[in-house]
């Protein structure tokens, strides 16, 4: 589906973010990455046994032991079973492998493309918090905390999701990164494109 123009002007209010989250893609392709590649984001994906992916990007088993690939698969995904991808913003990384082609065409995109769509109303209600925090402030003579307001809305994403993690733990969600509804309604929304696709 083609995005229309005006799709842009949420750059104006994501822009913070999504400086802090280029620079990190851009460090993480620099130091440890390939397929560096712009999706309505900058992207790139782990190398195969680069540090990353042999340290904390390995995923664990029930017994909390680090899956090993079947050997046949070592080349192009590495040693280790590693998270599928991480969204950070309008950009992101992928474990090795995992990123397919050009465009959105993995379910590990697909779920990961969903995160900056929320990343994007989060920002805007940061932006409109703090925007009518110095409104107020210059309506009634006083100087604003520029620095203060300018960090909120440059968190607020991140403040967010990790508040949405932490009422998951309060719920009793037994994984509050799961549980969360941002990752809940990034997995159902994949799942309903995988029965769209077997249909």
């Amino acid at each position: 589906m083609k995005k229309p123009i005006r799709r842009f002007i949420t750059y104006l209010w994501t822009l913070p973010w999504d400086i802090l989250t280029w620079l990190s893609v851009l460090f993480i392709w620099l130091c440890w990455g390939t397929k560096l590649h712009w999706l309505e984001g900058l992207w790139c994906e782990f190398k195969p046994n680069s540090w990353p992916t042999r340290t904390w990007y390995r995923v664990r088993d029930e017994h909390g032991l680090h899956i090993i690939n079947p050997v046949e698969l070592q080349p192009i995904l590495g040693r280790w079973l590693t998270w599928g991808g991480t969204a950070i913003g309008h950009g992101g990384f992928y474990g090795p492998g995992r990123s397919g082609g050009p465009g959105v065409d993995t379910i590990v995109e697909e779920h990961e493309h969903i995160h900056p769509e929320q990343m994007e109303v989060s920002m805007l209600y940061g932006f409109i918090v703090q925007l009518s925090f110095v409104i107020i402030f210059l309506a009634r003579g006083m100087e604003p905390f520029w620095v203060l307001h300018t960090t909120f809305w440059t968190i607020s994403w991140m403040l967010i999701y990790s508040l949405s993690a932490f009422q998951a733990y309060l719920r009793g969600e037994e994984n509050a990164y799961l549980g969360n509804i941002f990752e809940e309604s990034a997995y159902a929304q994949t799942t309903s494109c995988e029965d769209k696709e077997e249909k």
